[in-house]
């Protein structure tokens, strides 16, 4: 299990900063992490997080020796980011930032909060 040296959050409190011994820089985006937020009500909700462009992260915890709980300003903190998930999310993020995205789109949402897209369909 690779666990950070080191775990910082930017001033503006939108980026999660990991460094490894192996001097491996990790670095996440509050909005990122909370749409891949491994709650339970992530997972069981059929709709998944919008609105979240400008989310930040209020605080971070350790639990234990394997995870960080991550709180964000929208009140959402039931989330639990173990090591290896962190890991994942970061080697991942390219994919699961353009299924986000493409989800998005499909339903008429937004990264923006309180907004949606209107598909006009012209005849």
């Amino acid at each position: 299990m690779k666990v950070p040296k080191l775990i910082t959050l930017s001033k503006c409190k939108t980026l999660l900063h990991l460094e490894y011994k192996d001097e491996l820089k990790v670095a996440l985006s509050a909005e990122y992490l909370r749409v891949y937020s491994p709650s339970a009500e992530n997972k069981h909700s059929e709709d998944f997080p919008n609105g979240k462009k400008y989310i930040q992260i209020t605080d971070i915890a350790k639990c234990g020796n394997y995870a960080l709980q991550i709180y964000f300003s929208d009140g959402h903190t039931t989330g639990i980011f173990t090591w290896s998930l962190l890991l994942k999310l970061f080697d991942n993020h390219s994919k699961n930032w353009n299924k986000y995205l493409s989800q998005l789109r499909t339903s008429g949402k937004s990264r923006e909060p309180h907004t949606s897209t209107l598909k006009i369909l012209c005849n």
